[in-house]
C-alpha cells in the first residue's frame, strides 16, 4: 500500500503545471483579505473578511443548541451556513468547509477556496458553517464577557457535528462520505471533528492546523526571520534598534512623524503596542507569501527588496510599514494601547472588532499562542512579553487583578496536540507559514498523512491553483485528491 505519511517536496524547481483545466479555474472566486482594524494585540493574523459579496448563494439558517452540555437548557439560536449544490450528484460525497475565527461568507462554497475544484472531481456538495459567536451566528445579541463562557472548542465541534446531522437529514445524503476542510484554526477543528466524531466525519483536510497550544509561542518571530533570510533579517534588526534607541532617547515625536502613528507613544504598554505594529507588517506578508489570495501588496521578495534599497535603512522600514497601512485601510500606526484595549471590549454582534474580540478571548482561555519577541533567534523587538499579552487578556475582559492562563495543557491531553491520535486525515504545513511550528510535520500512522510545502504559505493549498504555483504546491494538491478520493471510496 502506498504511503504518503511525511512528504517532503523541497527538491522540485521546475515550473509549476496546474492541476486541473481552465474550466476549474472559471468558478467565482471572490478575493478576500485579513482583518485590518486598529486592533492587532492577539491577532491570529488569519481572520479573513470579504472585500465584496458574491450575488449567490444566500444565506441559510439553523437552530443550533446555545449549550450542548446542559440538559436544562434548551435554547437555541441561528447559525448561518451556506450550501453549493452545483456539482452535487445524489450518493456524491458532501465537503463540510468549517468557519473559524471569522465570518464566514458565499465566497466558502462559491469558489474562494480550492474545495469547488475538488467538489467538481468527485461530484460533491459544498456546505459552510459559521462558527458560533463570529459573523451574525451569535447565541446572545451582546458579545458581552458573561456570555462568552460558550464560545468553547467543545462547543464549536458540537455545534458542527449537529449541524451536520441537520444536513444529511435535508438533503437525504443516506451512506455519503463526509468530509471536513479548515486551515488555520478551523484546520484544527476539522482534524478535531474527524477524531471526536468519527462515526460522522469520514475523513479530514487539516491545513496549517496549529493543533499544539502553546503559552510562549517565541517560535513564530523565530520563523519569520528564517523565512526572509539573513541579511533582510538583519536589516529589520538594526531598524527595530534604532527605533528602541530613538525612543529610549527621547525622540519618540521623530517616531511618531516617521511612521505616522495613530496616536502619542506615551507608556511602556504604548511602546509594545506600536513595536507589536511595526512586527506585524513584517510577519503578515511572511505568512501569507504567495498565498495565490489575491490579497497582498508585497511578498518576501519584493518587501526585501524594499527594505535593502538606499542607504537609510529606517526610512525604508518606514515606507514599507506606511505602504503595509495604506494597503490594509489603515491611515495610521497603531501605537495606543488603551484604544487598542477599548476596541477590543467592544460587544456589538458582527461589529467591525468583533472578530477580534473574540479570537483574542479563545488565545486568552484555551490556546495561548501568544507570539513574543523573547527569543535572540528573531529580529523584532523584546518588548513583546509574555505579561504583555496576558495584560491584555485582563484589561479586555477583567476582572481587574485577574490573571488569565489559558487551557492549553487540556487542549492538548483532550486533542493530542502534534501526537493527535486519529485516522483518515491529512495535514498540509508550509515551512514558509511561522505556523507550522505547531502543527502535525511527522506521523507513524498509516492513515494520517503529512505533507509538507517547502514553499508554502499560511493556508495556501486551500486557495484555487495558478499557473504560477510552484511544483510542490502542485504536487501537494495532487496529494489531497489522491487521498481524498482514498477516503470516499475505501
Amino acid at each position: 500500500m502506498t504511503h504518503y505519511a511525511q512528504l517532503d517536496f523541497c527538491t522540485f524547481s521546475a515550473k509549476a503545471v496546474v492541476i486541473c483545466s481552465s474550466a476549474f479555474l472559471a468558478v467565482e472566486s471572490m478575493p478576500l483579505r485579513n482583518e485590518q482594524s486598529l486592533v492587532r494585540g492577539l491577532r491570529h493574523r488569519n481572520v479573513m473578511i470579504e472585500q465584496r459579496r458574491s450575488p449567490s448563494p444566500l444565506a441559510l439558517w439553523f437552530d443550533q443548541q446555545v449549550d450542548h452540555f446542559d440538559p436544562l437548557n434548551q435554547d437555541t439560536f441561528k447559525q448561518q451556513y451556506f450550501i453549493n449544490d452545483t456539482y452535487w450528484r445524489p450518493g456524491g460525497p458532501v465537503f463540510f468547509v468549517l468557519g473559524g475565527e471569522g465570518p464566514i461568507s458565499p465566497g466558502y462554497v462559491n469558489g474562494h477556496f480550492v474545495v469547488n475544484t475538488y467538489a467538481q472531481l468527485f461530484d460533491a456538495l459544498i456546505v459552510a458553517c459559521e462558527h458560533r459567536f463570529y459573523g451574525y451566528s451569535s447565541p446572545h445579541p451582546t458579545l458581552d464577557t458573561k456570555h462568552l463562557h460558550l464560545l468553547t472548542t467543545e462547543q464549536a465541534l458540537a455545534d458542527y457535528a449537529n449541524f451536520r446531522q441537520f444536513i444529511a437529514a435535508k438533503y437525504n445524503t443516506g451512506s455519503s462520505k463526509w468530509i471536513s476542510f479548515g486551515g488555520s484554526y478551523s484546520g484544527s477543528l476539522s482534524a478535531w471533528l474527524r477524531l471526536k466524531y468519527p462515526q460522522l466525519i469520514d475523513g479530514a483536510i487539516a491545513t496549517s492546523a496549529p493543533v499544539e497550544a502553546q503559552l510562549d509561542f517565541t517560535q513564530y518571530l523565530e520563523v519569520v526571520s528564517a523565512s526572509i533570510g539573513p541579511a533582510c533579517s538583519a536589516i529589520v534588526k538594526n531598524v527595530t534598534q534604532i527605533v528602541t534607541q530613538m525612543i529610549a532617547n527621547g525622540q519618540t515625536s521623530q517616531v511618531e512623524s516617521l511612521f505616522n502613528t495613530c496616536d502619542p507613544i506615551s507608556s511602556e504598554l504604548d511602546i509594545a503596542t506600536f513595536m507589536e505594529s511595526l512586527t506585524s507588517a513584517v510577519s503578515e506578508i511572511v505568512q501569507y507569501n504567495n498565498d495565490n489570495n489575491n490579497y497582498s501588496f508585497a511578498n518576501i521578495t519584493t518587501m526585501c527588496d524594499m527594505l535593502s534599497k538606499g542607504n537609510n535603512q529606517l526610512q525604508a522600514f518606514a515606507d514599507l510599514n506606511n505602504k503595509y497601512n495604506d494597503f490594509n485601510g489603515d491611515n495610521c500606526t497603531t501605537s495606543s494601547y488603551e484604544k487598542m484595549i477599548g476596541q477590543m471590549q467592544e460587544t456589538q454582534v458582527n461589529g467591525p472588532n468583533a472578530a477580534t474580540r473574540l479570537w483574542t478571548w479563545q488565545c486568552c482561555t484555551e490556546y495561548a499562542y501568544f507570539q513574543t519577541g523573547q527569543s535572540a533567534l528573531q529580529p523584532f523587538s523584546d518588548t513583546l512579553t509574555l505579561d504583555y499579552f496576558i495584560q491584555q487578556c485582563t484589561d479586555t475582559f477583567g476582572p481587574p487583578g485577574y490573571t488569565y492562563q489559558p487551557n492549553i495543557d487540556w487542549i492538548i491531553n483532550e486533542y493530542g496536540g502534534k501526537n493527535i491520535q486519529t485516522s483518515q486525515t491529512i495535514f498540509p504545513n508550509g515551512l514558509v507559514d511561522p505556523w507550522h511550528v505547531l502543527g502535525v510535520m511527522n506521523t507513524t500512522s498509516s492513515s494520517v498523512y503529512t505533507i509538507t510545502i517547502s514553499t508554502g504559505a499560511h493556508c495556501s493549498d486551500l486557495y484555487p491553483p495558478l499557473p504560477t504555483d510552484s511544483d510542490d504546491l502542485v504536487l501537494a494538491r495532487r496529494m489531497e485528491i489522491d487521498l481524498i478520493s482514498t477516503v470516499i471510496y475505501s
